[in-house]
């Protein structure tokens, strides 16, 4: 038997060539790693800043339409009485409304103070508004509330009905004070402190309510105790007439109205708290203690019948304008226009030339603005967001115009007319 042949021994194989990343290789590749990430970064960071902005614009934007909203639903209701039924209208020319309480605190009415539509309906930002004494057609203490709180800017000052009324049960008696009735008072109509009018669009008064607490439960209005109304509302004229449906043009219902008075401006705040007196200053540009970064403008407004106060509204609202239209040599022609930039038709010039009576427009310019200063792209002053021809065209009295530093915030321009509807003419009380 042969033996088993003895496996022939594997020549060794040759060494594998060992494969890597040279040096070079290596720096190429974190080189575009870097420009890869930073890249990235670049992209995150834009994004960021881009939904930032997006989200500020969007925020000044609602600021814009709320303020807009609220002004001119106030401003519609000016100067009227809500006399809207046929004998109203024909009756509506010998129409007086008194306002010895609202006006002058007279207790016995014995002076000329009316509501009237010769009364200023605003002030220009040149007439040194941080003083009431330049207020000089509103009520001493909402003068001095207003004034104390201006930051700069126009004041607009709108009263009138509201549209919510009421009419009164029963005649009252010749001196006219004591209760009103009423058949229904509407819920939150009427409340204690509250500034009413009442008017048969003959006559009328505005008068405080002294109570009861809830004139919607108790079917009655007190009259502001202490007063004798004989003379200024006319118990016996006013109140004639038994039926609560009277069409006779010669006998009209009286209707109860709560009074809406309210003065817009810009004020200054801090976490959303109204500022006053020298702590104004902190959001007045070009003043030593100047301090946009915590303390913001805003519009606020005096309320009569909301604890007769300034509250504040919308914030970062930074200035407003408000230019007029109208008629002032009573011709019934247009002859002066809010776009006028020629002359502009602010309420010192509606004032110098008497011509509250003929306005019939107004339109309402706001600078809005974002509270953070890293929103814009690049540094600049606020008129510089203002369209170039239009700033020329008013000058100083552009928008944004006493800004003077330059920050990164966003700012944007917002104008709205509105048509004032003084259905009836306010006459002087004879």
């Amino acid at each position: 038997m042969k033996p088993s042949a003895m496996p022939r021994a594997q020549a060794p194989s040759a060494p594998r060539e060992q494969s890597g990343l040279s040096l070079v290789e290596v720096m190429v590749g974190l080189a575009i790693g870097v420009i890869v990430v930073f890249g990235l970064v670049e992209l995150l960071a834009n994004t960021s800043a881009t939904y930032q902005r997006e989200e500020a614009f969007g925020r000044l934007q609602e600021n814009g339409r709320v303020a807009a909203l609220i002004a001119a639903r106030q401003m519609r209701q000016s100067r009227t009485t809500e006399c809207k039924s046929l004998p109203r209208h024909e009756l509506s020319g010998t129409l007086t409304v008194k306002s010895c309480h609202l006006l002058e605190n007279d207790e016995d009415c014995s002076g000329d103070h009316v509501l009237s539509t010769d009364r200023a309906m605003g002030y220009d930002n040149s007439q040194d508004l941080d003083t009431s004494g330049a207020l000089a057609d509103l009520p001493k203490t909402i003068a001095d509330n207003v004034s104390a709180r201006w930051l700069l800017g126009d004041i607009l000052v709108t009263w009138g009905a509201d549209a919510k009324s009421v009419a009164v049960a029963d005649p009252v008696g010749a001196n006219g004070t004591g209760q009103i009735n009423v058949p229904s008072m509407g819920k939150g109509l009427l409340g204690k402190e509250d500034v009413a009018m009442i008017s048969n669009c003959r006559h009328a008064h505005v008068f405080t309510v002294s109570g009861p607490e809830h004139p919607s439960d108790a079917g009655f209005v007190d009259h502001a105790a202490g007063v004798n109304t004989n003379d200024h509302l006319r118990g016996s004229d006013l109140y004639a007439g038994s039926s609560l449906y009277n069409r006779d043009p010669n006998d009209p219902r009286a209707l109860l109205n709560r009074l809406n008075y309210r003065v817009f401006y810009v004020c200054c705040t801090k976490d959303g708290s109204l500022q006053s007196g020298d702590d104004v200053d902190y959001c007045r540009p070009g003043s030593g203690s100047y301090d946009p970064d915590q303390y913001r403008p805003a519009l606020c407004a005096f309320d009569l019948n909301n604890g007769a106060k300034s509250d504040v509204l919308v914030p970062d609202i930074a200035d407003m304008r408000v230019t007029y239209t109208g008629d002032s040599t009573g011709d019934g022609q247009t002859d002066f226009r809010a776009d006028d930039h020629d002359t502009l038709r602010t309420a010192a010039w509606v004032s110098a030339n008497n011509a509250w009576a003929g306005v019939r427009s107004a339109s309402v310019e706001l600078l809005l603005t974002t509270d953070a200063d890293n929103t814009a792209m690049e540094p600049s002053k606020p008129a510089e967001w203002i369209p170039e021809d239009w700033a020329k065209d008013v000058g100083d009295d552009a928008l944004g115009d006493d800004y003077d530093e330059e920050d990164n915030r966003l700012y944007q321009r917002i104008r709205f007319d509105v048509a004032l509807r003084p259905s009836t003419p306010w006459a002087i009380w004879d």
